[in-house]
């Protein structure tokens, strides 16, 4: 008979490493808060609970939920444009660790990555200053002034981000036995799928904590890098 040993209990290959990619969620694992979108929520003091409960029920779509909260924005604050949303997510609290985190992988070689259905705002402004190699997350769609239209740019669907990994996988070349994923929510689990490792870091749900090998509680990002190399 065949035994089928997970690539994270097996030796490291001829390159050092265990895993040529690695993907992060952003909201809650890099940043300090459960949420991009709802951090500009609490910003503006609006909220999102009856379009949350109809994304969960399947009444509307990943477009739709995008287009109802920057509505609720827009209402809050007419005429809002990019750079009055990108200034509310400077103040988003950051996680410790993301630049050791980064550059310990990058010196053996592994390729990292951001894969979020948060906001590219923040999200390319982590994946720059950590030095990322790449990030998939939503925007906003603003006309050519930089006021938003109340349209949504979608990359990244919240119950389907394999789909944006396996996008990531196809750029680098690398297979899912040499991936490995961090996420912290229920939304996390297709990631985990698509990967031969799945960190739970910090979880917010039973779920996620179900679907990962490893489950890491701390204060610093670091913290997952025993298991990664």
């Amino acid at each position: 008979f065949l035994i089928i040993i997970p690539s994270w209990l097996c030796p490291m290959n001829g390159n050092g490493r265990k895993f040529d990619l690695v993907a992060f969620d952003m909201d809650g694992v890099l940043v300090d808060y459960l949420s991009s979108w709802t951090w500009v929520h609490d910003r503006f003091g609006v909220s999102n609970e009856e379009s949350v409960i109809s994304f969960m029920d399947g009444i509307i779509d990943d477009m739709e939920f995008m287009r109802r909260d920057i509505a609720l924005w827009l209402r809050h604050r007419p005429g809002l444009g990019l750079e009055d949303v990108e200034k509310e997510l400077a103040m988003l609290p950051i996680n410790p660790g993301i630049g050791a985190t980064v550059q310990a992988l990058k010196d053996r070689g592994v390729r990292t990555v951001i894969i979020s259905g948060g906001l590219d705002l923040i999200a390319g402004k982590i994946a720059e200053r950590y030095g990322f190699d790449g990030q998939w997350s939503n925007g906003l769609e603003a006309d050519a002034s930089g006021k938003l239209t109340g349209e949504g740019v979608l990359r990244v669907e919240l119950c389907n981000k394999r789909k944006a990994l396996h996008e990531a996988q196809r750029l680098f070349q690398v297979p899912p036995e040499r991936t490995a994923a961090i996420g912290n929510s229920s939304i996390d689990v297709s990631m985990f799928q698509a990967c031969s490792l799945g960190i739970a870091f910090n979880p917010i749900d039973e779920d996620v904590v179900k679907g990962a090998h490893h489950v890491v509680r701390d204060a610093s990002l670091s913290a997952v890098l025993p298991y990664l190399l």
